[in-house]
């Protein structure tokens, strides 16, 4: 009896570590069938895989991080942040974690998290490139060049095969005005990583500028080719095709976003956009309509709306648009000067030229122009 106890006891304390591996075994299972899946652009798949792995081991980090970067190459920002932040829950010293963060918050543009996250980062892992990356967009959104030229270089030197760190550089020689230059950095991202779905579409963007619609169009159509739900990408398209005049393809970009992803806003507001300047304004402005009500914060769909309600010739409801897009953003000189335009069809000259006073002193050019024609001052 007293050796079949000890047998027992020698079993509970054996068992216990035997499923933990077991456990462990069908969890890294799990995530190689999540990566096998993902190689087949099967994201749907994948994820199930990764979520199963989540619900495994609930308090290891690496499943949240897993997760997290599928719903990054998804451009679901938002989700991914939040398995990144549950993985530094269960693993402060996750410099992973805290990398892909820093990136999924430049990508909302929430650039002082950013920061922070990027420092975590660095502090853990002092080679991160990924993190040095995100340090250069961080200076470059705060207009200081010199310091974020400083990291992107960092970046690359650590790590010659990201290519992150050469889409990144081309951005700031983009925010410098060195075209040429960034067009040589986004095609550097290209070669080194040809899944860079980011540089496919700075460089159609960048020749989208430049009126090579053709070349614009090469370079995203590749970029789909690498990842074929690619909102970013259908978004650069709708642009390329609307500046092209191909207002019918531009519109079923939009709509292909909306099938991926029915809460993206400003897909909305560009179709807004387009029916407007097919002079559908009852649709344009349903489409606005739409954007508001999925982001009562951001001050476009109403700025759009107003534009719409403009050009159909409703003055009273395009200023009543107009008024809450400056409520939420009173920095904004354009919607100023449409405003201005707005009261001059009016012929209300006062307003009009206090609009275009608001409009200067944010240092609007084509206010500044009309009031120094008239002798005013702002």
């Amino acid at each position: 009896m007293k050796r079949l106890l000890t047998i027992i006891a020698a079993l509970m304390c054996i068992l216990p570590y035997r499923l933990a591996a077991q456990e462990d075994t069908i969890v890294s299972g799990l995530v190689k069938k999540a990566q096998n899946a993902e190689k087949l652009h099967l994201n749907d798949l994948a994820q199930q895989y990764y979520e199963q792995a989540v619900a495994l081991e609930p308090t290891t980090a690496e499943p949240y991080v897993s997760l997290g970067k599928l719903m990054e190459r998804q451009e679901h920002y938002q989700n991914a942040m939040e398995m990144y932040r549950k993985a530094i829950v269960y693993d402060e010293k996750s410099a992973e974690a805290y990398e892909h963060l820093a990136y999924c918050l430049t990508e909302k543009e929430k650039y002082d998290e950013a920061e922070q996250a990027a420092q975590k980062a660095i502090e853990l892992n002092p080679k991160s490139a990924s993190a040095m990356a995100s340090m250069a967009l961080v200076f470059n959104s705060r207009g200081s060049h010199t310091n974020a030229l400083t990291w992107a270089k960092r970046a690359v030197e650590a790590d010659p095969k990201y290519s992150r760190g050469y889409n990144v550089w081309g951005i700031i020689c983009y925010s410098r005005g060195n075209d040429a230059e960034a067009i040589g950095h986004f095609k550097k991202a290209i070669a080194t990583e040809p899944e860079n779905i980011d540089a496919y579409a700075n460089i159609g963007t960048m020749f989208c500028i430049r009126n090579n619609y053709e070349s614009a169009l090469m370079y995203l159509k590749k970029g789909l080719q690498q990842e074929p739900k690619s909102i970013k990408i259908y978004y650069c398209l709708g642009w390329a095709y609307r500046l092209k005049g191909d207002k019918g393809k531009a519109i079923q970009c939009y709509e292909t976003i909306i099938s991926y992803d029915s809460l993206y806003v400003k897909a909305y507001n560009r179709l807004g956009e387009i029916y407007n300047d097919k002079a559908d304004y009852d649709r344009s402005i349903a489409y606005h309509k739409k954007a508001t009500r999925i982001a009562p914060d951001d001050p476009n769909g109403f700025k759009g709306m107003g534009k719409t309600y403009s050009d159909k010739g409703d003055y009273p409801k395009a200023l009543h648009s107009y008024q809450k897009a400056v409520l939420i953003n009173d920095k904004d000189h354009e919607t100023y000067c449409l405003m201005a335009e707005l009261y001059q069809r009016q012929g209300n000259s006062q307003r009009e030229m206090n609009s275009y006073k608001k409009a200067a002193k944010l240092g609007n050019k084509k206010a500044q122009q009309w009031l120094v024609k008239r002798g005013a001052t702002w």
